[in-house]
């Protein structure tokens, strides 16, 4: 009996050595974050110093027992309350999302349209495709949820009440593993019009070859259509490369500023799409201005630009810097006003994927206005024709081409 006894002792004494330790873990996590952001947050006032004051007292009341996503959530909470964008924690499902394009969701992408939820996309090789969803359907409902919406879609699992046309459908969907093709398409549409659908800003995306022949491919037509309603930003040299094709010259459009951080300016960031290069120039300097390159073709035609309130971060950038191009417009809805540089940390202490980021820099244009909170504002604003979606059709490409 002693002998299980002290058994039984020694187990307990490992268990609590282990649940300890991990609380201690936790803990670190949390005041890391209130650390690096007291060091690197881009605007140093008195709302920053009471939040890591709130920060690092949180740090010390974290429970013994406490799920990764219990703690992810409270501390996404809190950094909410700072009310700045790219301020945010990442999963390791939303870190590959992120960066690889990597998802596990339906396939179905949608949008209200006055009452209705409708369809607008369906991924190829995806549950709902393989279902046989099609642009244009109604979703009626959703499995395990009374509200329809546009992330229910993606992430439910079950019977979904289709409506197309008169008829109603019953089809069973389950998420599963996509790898999104972000990279840029041009379209061939009526009236001399090509459709350049740009989707993000990643780096690998916008090798010189490769966007150069993209933009070869929209020669011949008189009239081009961006769309950036659904890109959600990515590399800023990336974005310049881009921007580049359609200033055809080497144009400042703004400059990235540290206002914390006291040195010298640098007259633009290199052609260079490694973030680490790019990174070691912000620590070098106190502001760098965002300059168009040279020899990345260029096209001269008439130009519209469609964003939405999900175009966020560079692609902002993008859109804001098109309203001064002479035969551009930019239409649509307001943009996001996410447009800070952020610097992402890794949370390896949390588990293998986790990271933060960190806003380290604000983006101000040519007028020395500043985007963030704002966005960029449509000079012609557009809404979603009800009919027009729900033949699948899309009526904001449909009103760019008429006019």
């Amino acid at each position: 009996m002693r002998r299980l006894l002290l058994f039984l002792l020694f187990v307990g004494c490992i268990l609590l050595g282990v649940t300890l330790t991990k609380a201690g873990r936790n803990r670190d996590v949390y005041r890391s974050i209130c650390d690096l952001t007291a060091e690197r947050f881009y605007k140093e006032n008195e709302k920053l110093q009471n939040w890591v004051r709130l920060c690092r007292l949180q740090a010390t009341q974290i429970p013994v027992f406490i799920r990764a996503d219990r703690l992810v959530e409270q501390m996404q909470n809190l950094m909410n309350t700072l009310s700045v964008s790219h301020f945010s924690i990442y999963t390791p499902a939303e870190d590959r999302k992120m960066w690889k394009g990597e998802s596990t969701d339906t396939g179905i992408r949608s949008r209200y349209v006055e009452e209705l939820l409708i369809v607008y996309r369906v991924f190829q090789g995806s549950s709902a495709e393989k279902a046989g969803v099609k642009p244009g359907d109604v979703i009626v409902s959703l499995p395990g949820i009374e509200q329809v919406t546009p992330w229910g879609a993606e992430r439910r699992s079950g019977i979904f009440k289709i409506k197309r046309g008169e008829q109603e459908l019953d089809l069973t969907l389950a998420p599963s593993p996509l790898v999104i093709d972000a990279s840029p398409t041009v379209t061939s549409l009526k009236n001399d019009t090509a459709l350049l659908t740009i989707s993000s800003f990643r780096a690998e995306f916008f090798d010189p070859k490769a966007w150069r022949q993209v933009v070869q491919q929209l020669q011949p037509y008189k009239h081009v259509i961006i769309d950036i309603r659904e890109n959600a930003g990515g590399n800023f040299v990336a974005m310049l490369r881009a921007l580049s094709s359609f200033e055809c010259a080497e144009r400042l459009i703004g400059r990235l500023v540290q206002p914390r951080k006291l040195g010298v300016e640098k007259a633009a960031f290199d052609d260079n799409v490694v973030d680490a290069h790019q990174l070691r120039e912000l620590e070098l300097y106190r502001s760098i201005g965002l300059r168009t390159f040279k020899d990345y073709g260029c096209y001269r035609g008439k130009v519209t630009v469609l964003i939405s309130n999900e175009t966020s971060s560079t692609a902002e950038i993008f859109a804001d810097a098109m309203k001064f191009r002479p035969g551009s417009r930019v239409w649509g809805q307001p943009s996001a006003g996410d447009v800070v540089l952020a610097v992402w940390y890794d949370l390896a202490t949390l588990g293998n994927g986790y990271s933060f980021s960190i806003p380290e820099a604000v983006f101000l244009n040519r007028q020395r206005h500043e985007l963030e909170g704002e966005g960029v504002f449509p000079q012609k604003e557009l809404f979603y024709d009800r009919g027009v979606s729900l033949s699948g059709r899309d009526s904001w490409i449909e009103e760019s081409l008429r006019n």
